[in-house]
């Protein structure tokens, strides 16, 4: 028991450890890209590439006067709207997809339009039927993250464990208990995966849906400040959808591996 406990203690420290260094190459890597940025500005103009912290003066000046934040909040919320709507379709298109063979057929031929097709032809195409509108730039980026979700959730339905599923039907258990119990423990992997794709998707597509006809919006300010040559306005939006995204993830991956795996035992260290 004692010489069991103590491999126990030696794997968790050897864990902390890898998870220290880890964390250690991060955050050297990310000093790494401010000191090239930094370079960058220094051997350029700064007008042609303006340092961190003109970068981040400019953003608390944008802070300031309220335009960074309204803009990144009309975008986080056409996202998350266009994002929600998406996965609902794209998990059940792609349920149906990888468990029923006529269901599968149906759907190929709109799920390799919607990926072969370039994603600025939805937005000038939502635009002209439904006008310049917000209602124009979530339908088409919906129909952008969408085929990807189905093709993902596809893959994980056909991955599934057939025996598993036979000896179900044997025993005649409910398809709700089966689903619960059998199904969803299997796609969950695959549901997690996807969303955190579709949703960086989601949030790089709708730069070009606010460039190409909103009036607000981080697309639309970093499209407007292109126009006035203005390098600090292109990174300092640039740079706030980087750190909104960043956090965004971090914090959905957190709340996901929480949801995921808390079934597991607390480990409790006796050392």
């Amino acid at each position: 028991m004692n010489k069991g406990g103590a491999g126990q203690r030696l794997r968790l420290a050897h864990g902390f450890r890898h998870k220290s260094g880890d964390r250690l190459l991060q955050l050297v890597s990310a000093l790494l890209l401010l000191v090239l940025w930094l370079i960058l500005s220094l051997m350029l103009s700064s007008r042609v590439v303006p340092g961190p912290l003109t970068t981040l003066h400019f953003m608390a000046v944008e802070i300031t006067h309220g335009a960074l934040l309204f803009n990144l909040w009309m975008t986080f919320k056409r996202v998350i709207i266009a994002f929600a709507i998406a996965m609902l379709l794209g998990i059940v298109l792609g349920i149906i997809s990888g468990t029923s063979r006529r269901g599968d057929r149906v759907l190929a031929v709109w799920i390799t339009a919607g990926l072969t097709m370039p994603r600025i032809v939805l937005f000038v195409i939502a635009y002209l039927l439904l006008g310049l509108s917000d209602t124009a730039a979530i339908s088409a980026l919906t129909l952008t993250i969408v085929p990807t979700i189905i093709v993902q959730i596809r893959e994980g339905t056909q991955a599934l464990d057939n025996k598993l599923l036979q000896m179900a039907r044997v025993y005649r258990r409910p398809f709700s208990r089966v689903f619960r119990q059998v199904i969803f423990p299997q796609l969950l992997p695959y549901f997690i995966g996807t969303a955190r794709s579709a949703l960086s998707l989601a949030w790089k597509m709708a730069i070009l849906a606010e460039l190409l006809g909103r009036t607000n919006g981080a697309g639309y300010m970093i499209y407007f400040y292109f126009q006035l040559f203005n390098m600090q306005g292109v990174l300092a939006y640039g740079l706030a959808m980087m750190i909104i995204l960043a956090l965004v993830d971090l914090s959905f991956v957190y709340l996901m591996h929480r949801a995921t795996f808390r079934w597991r035992r607390s480990v409790k260290l006796s050392l």
